[in-house]
């Protein structure tokens, strides 16, 4: 309930600041009877989807819960965008009467021309908007990615890993869409499936999202990690619905595999469910040093994390490789990157990074909870190792 509150509150406060610049810098748009009709229309309808939000969460009516979120959080983004937009267009409006006061006044062409340039900008984020909105439901990328390690045990040359992680089975993600990628995987042929946690939002589909992830086939088998959702799921119910199957799941620890001769190590770090203070980096920390301990010698290690900054902890360890998910690429992406890469490149947001001989894949995740995606889609990508 302090997450609808919350949301809630900050879908009243981007609301009030569009309102408020409207009818102080974009007077001329305020008086455009549409443009307060659409703004202030909204409103009953966000209160009917708080209310379907509500109901669905606490009773068996899951669908409402789905209707009522879809909606507000497309209610939120356009909200958004148009924020974004008037604060964009703002210091040239605040700029124009100097401007004026230093040229000579614009013809009333100019003038209406650059009025409709200045309605660009938000026509431009409402597109944006629409077209993320409807990219959300676009069919999950498989990208091959290749990855290249000094000394490579031969046995792995070529091995093929799956690497699936923030499923969050629930709205926009239902066990039958999860199969349907699961059957469109087998065709990448992999030899190991790795999950790195956030796999199911719904509790009453949790056993059935295991079942079918223990049903998916590879020579080398399925390891799973745990992410912050299984945390907030009720951690105890978790781990004993992945005691009624044959998915091993790794908390702190690892185990080696026999891949004709050679040693792969494959190892899981717990979340720390939230990373926002000394202590719980201390704890990440701690869970990837317990996890990493005993690495028999010579073994190519594989770490499992929700959390990619679990690359810095691992790097120091000699571990291999890190796969990591939870960031969602924040689900806005330009060229392959996440848009927010280059202004927080620690937080390692999506793709490849190294730190020394050591490699860190992060997951833009196969579903999502926020049905928005633009130029980051959802994924499952195929990892496959080669010597360098």
């Amino acid at each position: 309930m302090r997450f609808v509150l919350t949301f809630c509150g900050l879908y009243a406060l981007v609301f009030a600041l569009d309102v408020a610049l409207l009818r102080s810098l974009y007077k001329s748009w305020w008086a455009q009877r549409w443009l307060r009709y659409a703004l202030y229309g909204q409103l009953p309808i966000a209160l009917i989807s708080v209310g379907l939000w509500i109901v669905g969460r606490t009773t068996p009516l899951y669908g409402a819960q789905i209707v009522g979120w879809s909606v507000l959080v497309a209610l939120f983004l356009y909200l958004g965008s148009l924020l974004i937009a008037l604060l964009t267009a703002a210091p040239f409006l605040l700029a124009r009467p100097l401007w004026q006061h230093l040229m000579p006044p614009p013809s009333p062409a100019r003038r209406a021309f650059l009025n409709r340039a200045l309605l660009a900008v938000p026509a431009v984020g409402s597109v944006g908007t629409t077209w993320g909105l409807a990219r959300a439901g676009a069919a999950v990328a498989m990208p091959q990615i290749d990855l290249r390690f000094t000394d490579l045990p031969r046995p792995l040359y070529g091995l093929r890993i799956l690497h699936i992680s923030d499923i969050h089975i629930g709205p926009y993600v239902s066990l039958s869409d999860l199969e349907e990628i699961l059957l469109r995987s087998e065709a990448l042929q992999p030899d190991l499936l790795l999950i790195t946690g956030d796999l199911c939002d719904h509790m009453p589909y949790y056993l059935d999202t295991l079942r079918l992830l223990e049903s998916f086939p590879t020579p080398l088998g399925a390891y799973c990690s745990l992410g912050n959702h299984e945390y907030h799921r009720g951690i105890r119910r978790v781990r004993r619905l992945f005691a009624q199957t044959t998915l091993p799941l790794l908390v702190s620890e690892g185990r080696s595999i026999d891949v004709d001769g050679t040693s792969l190590y494959i190892a899981a770090a717990d979340d720390p469910r939230y990373l926002n203070s000394p202590e719980s980096h201390a704890y990440l920390r701690s869970s990837v040093e317990r996890a990493m301990d005993g690495v028999p010698a010579g073994s190519f290690s594989l770490l499992l994390s929700h959390r990619p900054q679990a690359l810095d902890y691992a790097a120091p360890l000699g571990t291999n490789l890190t796969l990591a998910g939870h960031t969602h690429g924040f689900q806005l992406g330009l060229g392959g990157r996440s848009l927010f890469d280059s202004l927080l490149p620690d937080r390692y947001i999506w793709g490849r990074y190294r730190r020394g001989t050591s490699q860190l894949y992060t997951t833009s995740g196969l579903g999502h909870w926020l049905p928005f995606r633009l130029g980051c889609p959802a994924e499952a990508p195929l990892l496959v190792l080669h010597p360098a």
